[in-house]
């Protein structure tokens, strides 16, 4: 049986992530639907022959149209601030939980041959052992975290229920072209880089201590096509990471160092459900996938800083 993709629906495909595995795709002649609300993807972000569906997956009847000759389905709608779910976890159960479940439902009754989707290193929480593994038991801090720990435990018992393979992807901090700093919960990167052009001192939540694992969107596109085509059984969840753990502190100094400057910052509280140290062990989508990523922090940071 061909298990190639044919037909692929993204969802939150108009998004930072999304544009850039629905470029993949595209670009591979693999015909493309994008579903998405467009609430903070856009349409400029999808190149000429990219199908775009305008809903919402709250919206059964309109994911059950879509998913129409589907052979595989790339979820990556959702609400990701983690400061927002605190705000308003109703919203993120509302979109994450019940939409993601919306979303498995069509693929199963589309009848698609792989389901992969977007988890969050978030599921691992405070927990002081690293490097984070797939197999540690997880520890959400905040309603984000736990939307995304309730996805894996939707998505398992789809494969069980159906026999259709998924794969879920921990994504820990994820940088790269495309990824705005101009709003309130933008990611760090994006947010500082932004600063530093405009002239403006960076903001840090916290003593600049805390460390992250960045991985480049580039290579979470790639490591998004390596599990739509790789042939598995089964529900696997993998870390999409570089395996390599930065403080904030290192990262500003690299920041300066690629665009030779000084950079003066202000501190402020640590932010409720923040995670103080983080980096992925990366061994298990080595193995099992044969993927590894291809650009490190310093060469990312250059592809970004005029």
């Amino acid at each position: 049986m061909d298990t190639s993709p044919k037909k692929v629906v993204i969802t939150g495909g108009a998004g930072f992530i999304g544009s850039h595995i629905v470029r993949v795709l595209h670009n591979r002649g693999i015909s493309v639907t994008v579903f998405d609300s467009l609430v903070s993807g856009s349409k400029e972000n999808l190149p000429e022959g990219v199908s775009l569906i305008v809903d919402d997956i709250r919206n059964p009847e309109a994911l059950a149209n879509a998913f129409k000759d589907a052979t595989h389905v790339v979820h990556l709608a959702a609400l990701i601030s983690v400061p927002e779910s605190v705000k308003n976890p109703q919203a993120t159960h509302d979109v994450n939980i019940i939409g993601t479940k919306n979303v498995l439902d069509a693929a199963a009754q589309a009848g698609v041959q792989r389901f992969v989707y977007a988890s969050s290193a978030a599921v691992y929480g405070n927990d002081p052992a690293l490097p984070k593994k797939e197999d540690m038991q997880t520890s959400p801090t905040s309603p984000y975290a736990e939307s995304k720990v309730q996805n894996e435990i939707d998505a398992s018992h789809f494969s069980a229920t159906t026999g259709i393979p998924s794969v879920g992807l921990r994504f820990f901090n994820i940088y790269g072209p495309g990824q705005l700093g101009n709003h309130a919960y933008a990611s760090v990167i994006p947010r500082w880089i932004e600063a530093v052009e405009n002239g403006e001192q960076i903001q840090v939540f916290g003593d600049g201590e805390q460390t992250r694992d960045f991985v480049h969107v580039e290579d979470v596109a790639a490591a998004l096509h390596t599990a739509l085509v790789t042939p598995i059984e089964g529900a696997h969840i993998y870390n999409v990471a570089s395996g390599k753990q930065i403080t904030l502190r290192e990262l500003r100094d690299h920041i300066a160092t690629t665009c030779n400057c000084s950079i003066d910052w202000i501190q402020y509280p640590e932010r409720e459900g923040d995670i103080r140290h983080s980096v992925a062990d990366v061994h298990a989508i080595e193995d099992e996938l044969n993927f590894e990523p291809k650009i490190d922090l310093q060469e990312g940071l250059k592809t970004l800083i005029s």
